[in-house]
């Protein structure tokens, strides 16, 4: 029998068990696919005559795979929530709603940035300097701008919100920095699985982070996302 709105619920700890699980099997057949490809040692890409196209959807590196395809996903279910508590902040006349709701906005960018690679577009246009310079600066300011708010959600939410934040964005920024350039070699595509790991562990921990949030707020073990966007 399937369950009605009212009756959708979602444990914190068992959503991220489950797309950790999920992470952690994409970043290890990445690390697979790619020893396959790259690595002439092993001898399997000529004895099997494999190509790159053959392993391409397993790259994380990739914007058509599967790892690409599930870190633009949890991004969206991250805004998904974000906008959920917005509407439950202001429906409450929380203050903060509009801090939720900017935060809703950047997230379902970064999953749209996932798939259509607004940053690796900017990468082309910048000479001189990565867009990781850039990003870096964007992730400060950012940061600064949300003190306030994480000082209002001081404890538990902000702790996990400032740790998710590090985790995402010194994969995001800090390694993809010192990756290199050569995208056809082995020693850039392991390094690109610590970059792509700890970015889907840092959305992981947010997405923890968010429905521990609004667990929190209901006092239930369970976060029920219809009720809690039809508070308003």
């Amino acid at each position: 029998m399937l369950k009605t709105p009212a009756e959708f619920e979602l444990h914190p700890a068992r959503v991220a068990r489950t797309l950790a699980t999920v992470a952690a099997t994409l970043v290890l057949i990445h690390l697979i696919a790619m020893q396959v490809n790259f690595n002439p040692a092993l001898g399997l890409k000529e004895h099997f005559g494999i190509e790159y196209w053959h392993v391409a959807i397993l790259d994380l590196d990739e914007e058509e795979s599967f790892g690409t395809w599930f870190s633009s996903g949890i991004l969206a279910f991250a805004g998904l929530l974000l906008l959920v508590e917005a509407r439950a902040a202001r429906a409450g006349e929380d203050r903060w709603h509009r801090w939720w709701g900017v935060l809703a906005v950047g997230f379902f960018f970064l999953s749209m940035d996932e798939v259509v690679g607004v940053h690796e577009y900017v990468n082309t246009l910048l000479e001189e300097t990565p867009w990781t310079v850039f990003g870096a600066v964007i992730l400060a300011v950012v940061g600064l701008a949300y003190l306030p708010f994480l000082w209002h959600h001081r404890g538990r939410t902000a702790l996990l919100f400032v740790a998710a934040g590090a985790v995402y964005g010194g994969g995001a920024v800090g390694v993809e920095h010192f990756t290199g350039a050569d995208v056809n070699s082995l020693h850039y595509n392991m390094w690109t699985a610590l970059e792509e790991g700890m970015e889907m562990a840092g959305v992981i921990l947010f997405i923890y982070a968010l429905l521990d949030h609004l667990r929190g707020a209901g006092g239930d073990e369970a976060v029920r996302l219809w009720l809690a966007a039809r508070n308003d």
